[in-house]
């Protein structure tokens, strides 16, 4: 039985390539195959651009007929909350897929990343955080905690709770705190997601010689929160308004996000024995 880590999908080489080191490295560590899988788009993208191995995507392949001969599939979610993305498209299109031959087909969707009393997301973030910090030589920075803006407030939930944990974790580290959105839908119903990452720069950007540090709450480099991605062209203009404004690496590859992965798959595995 192989499990499928999956995430959103990217048309972004660099994202593939990244969740095919993470899947590999999760190989390794848990002792089962672990086949890195976007949930759409990826398969789109060039094969010459991935090293000549094409990538795979759900969308792909549940129509292909590639999984024909598959009699299980189990998802690990490589997703930070319950996105849509896991909680609505891929049950659907998999319980499709499953009464194509339901004597036999079976599937599970693992939880993703966040669960509450766990801070591993937040303690992953802190540490990049204080990496970047010490190799700017940072001094009391303010600190935007940014993912990319939901219409779900139980997605909200997760950047809240996990914001809450980094901001007693910098403690007396830094000088400013806030949470905020790379976009939001336009509707005041989605006032949740506020601020905006653009209006939080335009309010801190008053003093000259400020400096901030954008927490990515992002897990890969895709055309968000890749190099020259929709963050970077946020950041860029404050940049010549006499502020400094940087951006920490994303939490894919963080040793603590594979801890979670792996914890997972083994309390799936030891589940499965019962």
């Amino acid at each position: 039985m192989d499990y499928f880590l999956i995430d959103n999908g990217s048309l972004r080489p660099s994202s593939v390539l990244l969740l095919r080191t993470i899947a590999s490295q999760l190989t390794q560590s848990t002792g089962h195959k672990i086949r890195p899988v976007g949930l759409m788009h990826s398969h789109k993208i060039d094969s010459e651009d991935l090293g000549g191995k094409p990538a795979n995507s759900m969308e792909d392949l549940l129509t292909s007929g590639e999984l024909e001969d598959v009699e299980e599939i189990r998802v690990l979610p490589f997703f930070l909350g319950p996105s849509l993305a896991i909680t609505d498209w891929l049950p659907k299109n998999l319980q499709l897929w499953q009464q194509q031959r339901p004597s036999y087909r079976k599937f599970r969707i693992l939880s993703p990343l966040h669960q509450s009393g766990d801070n591993r997301l937040a303690r992953a973030l802190h540490e990049l955080c204080e990496i970047t910090i010490k190799k700017l030589g940072f001094v009391r920075p303010k600190v935007a905690m940014v993912d990319h803006g939901t219409p779900l407030p139980e997605v909200n939930f997760v950047r809240e709770q996990v914001g809450n944990e980094l901001q007693g974790l910098l403690s007396e580290k830094i000088s400013g705190f806030s949470t905020c959105s790379m976009e939001r839908r336009p509707d005041p119903k989605y006032d949740f997601n506020n601020p905006l990452l653009e209006n939080l720069l335009s309010k801190w950007s008053g003093k000259k010689g400020e400096q901030v540090l954008v927490s990515q709450f992002f897990l890969l480099p895709g055309r968000h929160a890749g190099v020259d991605g929709d963050l970077a062209e946020i950041c860029k203009p404050f940049k010549h308004l006499g502020i400094r404004v940087e951006r920490t690496d994303n939490l894919g590859s963080h040793p603590l996000v594979h801890e979670i992965l792996a914890d997972r798959v083994q309390a799936d595995l030891a589940t499965k024995q019962v």
